[in-house]
């Protein structure tokens, strides 16, 4: 896959929000990520986590971080509320020259406004240190809460199309939302 990116320096960047600090996982942290990410409401919005979600899953997910990272072809971070672990957010080539997002928060922590904390960092950070001209996220089309969070940003709808979910185990119709930077840099005020 082609590098979506150089990381500056040997480490991944650490973000930060008013409320949030996005970082690098740690092994130690599969754990938390296994329970977080098992959570049978959460791991049904994501296409590539298994129901039940086992700790070797979550290990191995972490590990694969580093390498990608390296070749510049996907940066995860760990979303962490002060001390507290409660979800992920990524930048990541998606193939055929196209970036993606993709975020997931626990459900403890759901309808506090943390995503679209995240998403809004993770975008400045896109749109302005990496320089991406274009990002895609998809999701499940029953994932209205994440939707909401995707317009608030300002995506906009692209395409219906559907996609297999590991938890549920069945295809599923998703829905295609893009942001270009123009738009991004519009809506801030920047253009």
């Amino acid at each position: 896959m082609k590098r979506i990116f150089t990381m500056p320096g040997e480490r991944q960047p650490v973000l930060e929000t008013e409320r949030l600090t996005l970082r690098a996982f740690r092994h130690e942290d599969a754990k938390t990520v296994c329970r977080l990410a098992g959570d049978w409401e959460v791991a049904r919005m994501m296409a590539p986590v298994p129901y039940p979600y086992p700790l070797a899953a979550a290990g191995d997910w972490i590990r694969s971080h580093g390498q990608s990272a390296a070749d510049g072809i996907d940066l995860t971070f760990a979303i962490w509320l002060k001390d507290v672990l409660i979800g992920s957010i990524n930048i990541e080539n998606r193939g055929d020259d196209t970036v993606g997002i993709g975020y997931w928060i626990g459900k403890d922590y759901w309808s506090k406004g943390y995503a679209s904390e995240a998403v809004t960092k993770i975008l400045r950070y896109a749109f302005g240190e990496l320089s991406i001209n274009l990002l895609l996220t998809d999701l499940f089309a029953d994932n209205l809460a994440s939707a909401r969070v995707l317009e608030k940003a300002g995506f906009t709808f692209s395409c219906e199309k559907s996609g297999w979910s590991e938890a549920r185990q069945e295809t599923c119709p998703k829905r295609e939302y893009r942001l270009t930077q123009e738009r991004w840099q519009a809506q801030k005020g920047l253009l």
